[in-house]
C-alpha cells in the first residue's frame, strides 16, 4: 500500500535527505574534536557520494538498452543488447579478477561509470542511425 506521501518525495529528495544527514553526521564526529574520526567520517562520505553517483549513472544507462530492447523490432534488438552483454561480460571479468586477487580491479566502480558513458555514447549513435533509416525507408516510395 502507497502511503500519501510517497508520490511527493522523488529519488533526488531522498538522496539530498541522505546527505544532509550524512553531512550532519560528520559534523557531530568533528565536534568530538577527533581529527582521526573527522577525516574518516570524510572519506566515508566522499566514497559514499561516488557510489551513489557511479550507481544512477550505471542504472541510468543500463535503461536506455532495456527500453530499446523492449521497443525496437526486428534486427535492432540486437544492437540494442549489445552493451548489455558487454555489461554482464565486464561484471564477470570484474568478479573472478577479485575473487582471484583482492587487489586486481580496485577502481571497479570507475570501470562501471566508464562503461556507462561509452554505452550512452554508443546508443545515441544507435538511436539517431535508427531514426534516420527509418525516416528514409518511410519517404521512399513503395
Amino acid at each position: 500500500m502507497r502511503r500519501s506521501y510517497e508520490r511527493y518525495l522523488n529519488a533526488s529528495v531522498i538522496l539530498a535527505i541522505l546527505l544532509l544527514l550524512l553531512t550532519y553526521s560528520s559534523l557531530l564526529v568533528a565536534s568530538e574534536g577527533s581529527a582521526v574520526a573527522l577525516e574518516h567520517s570524510q572519506a566515508v562520505f566522499w566514497n559514499f557520494v561516488i557510489a551513489v553517483i557511479v550507481l544512477a549513472t550505471l542504472i541510468a544507462s543500463a535503461a536506455l538498452p532495456l527500453a530499446a530492447l523492449r521497443q525496437w523490432p526486428g534486427r535492432w534488438r540486437y544492437l540494442a543488447i549489445f552493451p548489455l552483454a558487454a555489461l554482464l561480460l565486464w561484471l564477470v571479468v570484474i568478479a573472478t579478477g577479485r575473487i582471484y586477487d583482492s587487489g586486481s580491479h580496485r577502481l571497479w566502480p570507475f570501470e562501471l561509470f566508464a562503461w556507462a558513458m561509452a554505452n550512452m555514447i554508443y546508443m545515441v549513435i544507435i538511436m539517431t542511425a535508427k531514426r534516420k533509416l527509418d525516416k528514409h525507408d518511410a519517404e521512399e516510395p513503395s
